[in-house]
């Protein structure tokens, strides 16, 4: 329940206490015309020695007087108030429970069940009719002032206190009908507000039990579902239950003399349970003391000998075993991986510096002639320039890996990417004696990409091409659409051998020219994977012999799905 449910709640009960208390007052501001009336037509009589006089009527001494009173005419006049009150509060009471912003009715005080209630109200109108008189009574000696006078006399109370203790008690009881009233018509009118059905499931004992009843024969037929009677253990165990309602049939039989006949039954089967238990608990101990050399990193572990109604965990375990030692191997990867990586950029890092700082000192040189100086910067520039494009390379993967890059998803035509990279690279394709062959689609393949990273993938891609095909050989690069994805494929034969997976082969600083003499910075590939991965593509490399192929998978996606995916 939220606050503001909790506050209109809390206003809820507060307004049926308003109006049991408004009821009270009501009743309470009516005495004093009661008393009128009570007094209204008194008769003064002289009290007669051994007189048999009889009248209809109360009588009362009040100074040195006796007065007779008509208690029929109160009495009347109470009953008509109090129904009319009982009437008042019960009307108010409905329309606040009737209001659903207050969720009375969904209160545990107001939730009690419909048989319950009818027979809570049977039992508290037949105690009001019993009560009543005693009501009236207590009304006809308040308004007479007989009570206040009782209670003076006989528990010495002063004239205030006990006109006070008189009043409070009179509102109390009131109080408490009206309260009673106010409780049992916002639980009964609980069916307006939850309707029929639901209040017939949630209020009611025979709903609550048709309830019960339906979801225990629903749970048995499934569990009866469940059971295949084709497995020998469910076999087994029906034939002891078939033999043990035998056995106790027969034993109940002999009557008396069957009582022994159960004690010896008992005992065997208390020596047959024990047998199983133990059995039992060999084989879960077997599974325990695999499982616990596993947890010490005992990952050859062999679970030997029959495991029983536990066998399916013999599997399940294996599985585990097998999992723990890919993780096991997988992070034993993952540390060479961290050791080759900080190896191979600090080799790459450390080459073009080494060159820059050699230059360097080279020009500080005073005999340096003015030809060496314009070799030595051409020199610098080509090194720093090399220096840079593998920081900027380095960011661009880290960055990649950390999911911290920010697409713009458009509708790109994958065809003319491909053609734009083609002759952005033109001049190193055609001066790398390799014979590209594109097989291009005619018409546009369009798909939602960030055009600028599919451009770097692509160009990354030729590139490679370029550096470690065999010279005299051919390259292919294809497009194909497909139903439901974009295929773009490329293929070259590799001037060197390559000793790598594919996997492995798209690391960070990873070649497939392990001597490290071309001017790759081994990220090419990596950078490629990545950026197809953050654009909901695939990656896969396969190597062949010296085949060297790579296909990416693009899935086709509308524009109206840029904003989501993005």
């Amino acid at each position: 329940m939220d606050i503001k449910s909790k506050n209109n709640h809390i206003l809820g009960m507060l307004i049926l206490l308003l109006i049991a208390t408004a009821g009270t007052a009501c009743i309470m501001a009516l005495y004093p015309w009661l008393r009128q009336q009570a007094f209204e037509g008194a008769e003064n009589i002289a009290i007669r020695a051994g007189g048999t006089g009889e009248w209809s009527g109360y009588g009362a001494e009040i100074g040195d007087q006796y007065y007779v009173f008509d208690t029929w005419r109160v009495d009347a006049l109470v009953f008509w108030i109090a129904s009319a009150a009982f009437t008042m509060t019960a009307l108010l009471a409905f329309l606040t429970g009737l209001n659903r912003s207050f969720g009375l009715t969904r209160s545990r005080l107001f939730s009690m069940p419909f048989e319950l209630l009818v027979a809570v109200g049977f039992c508290a109108a037949a105690l009001l009719n019993e009560f009543f008189g005693d009501i009236q009574s207590l009304v006809w000696h308040t308004v007479t002032g007989e009570l206040r006078t009782e209670l003076m006399e006989e528990l010495y109370m002063g004239y205030g206190p006990a006109g006070a203790f008189v009043a409070a008690l009179n509102v109390t009881v009131w109080f408490v009908c009206l309260l009673f009233i106010c409780w049992l018509v916002v639980s009964a009118q609980s069916i307006f507000t939850l309707g029929i059905k639901r209040w017939f499931k949630e209020r009611t004992l025979t709903g609550l039990f048709l309830l019960w009843g339906g979801r225990t024969v629903r749970n048995t037929c499934e569990l009866i579902e469940t059971i295949d009677f084709r497995e020998d253990s469910t076999k087994r165990l029906l034939k002891i239950v078939g033999v043990n309602f035998l056995l106790l049939s027969v034993i109940s039989c002999f009557w008396f003399f069957g009582i022994f006949g159960l004690l010896v039954y008992s005992v065997v089967l208390f020596f047959l349970l024990r047998r199983i238990y133990s059995n039992l608990q060999g084989k879960y101990q077997i599974i325990l003391d695999a499982a616990g050399k596993m947890a010490q990193g005992d990952l050859d572990v062999e679970i030997e000998g029959g495991l029983g109604i536990f066998e399916p965990l013999r599997g399940e375990i294996t599985k585990i075993r097998n999992g723990f030692k890919k993780a096991v191997d997988e992070e034993v990867r993952s540390r060479s991986m961290k050791t080759e990586l900080i190896t191979n950029v600090s080799h790459d890092l450390k080459t073009p510096l080494t060159a820059i700082i050699t230059y360097v000192n080279l020009l500080k040189k005073d005999d340096t002639t003015e030809e060496e100086k314009k070799e030595y910067i051409r020199i610098l520039d080509q090194k720093s320039m090399r220096l840079k494009s593998l920081i900027e390379d380095l960011f661009e993967i880290s960055r990649a890996n950390s999911n911290n890059v920010t697409l713009n998803l458009v509708e790109a035509d994958v065809v003319s990417l491909m053609k734009q990279v083609r002759l952005e690279l033109d001049d190193k394709i055609c001066g790398s004696e390799i014979d590209f062959r594109f097989h291009l689609p005619d018409e546009r393949v369009l798909l939602l990409l960030d055009s600028e990273k599919t451009y770097r993938v692509f160009e990354n891609l030729l590139v490679n091409i370029v550096k470690y095909a065999m010279p005299g050989t051919r390259a292919y690069v294809e497009i194909r659409e497909e139903k439901e994805t974009a295929m773009i494929s490329f293929k070259n034969i590799s001037a060197v051998e390559i000793t790598l997976s594919g996997e492995d082969i798209t690391e960070r600083f990873v070649r497939g020219d392990t001597s490290r003499n071309t001017e790759g910075s081994g990220l090419g590939l990596a950078i490629a994977r990545s950026f197809t991965e953050l654009m909901g593509g695939a990656m896969d490399v396969s190597i062949e012999a010296d085949l060297f192929k790579v296909r990416l998978v693009f899935p086709k996606k509308r524009a109206s799905e840029a904003e989501e995916w993005d």
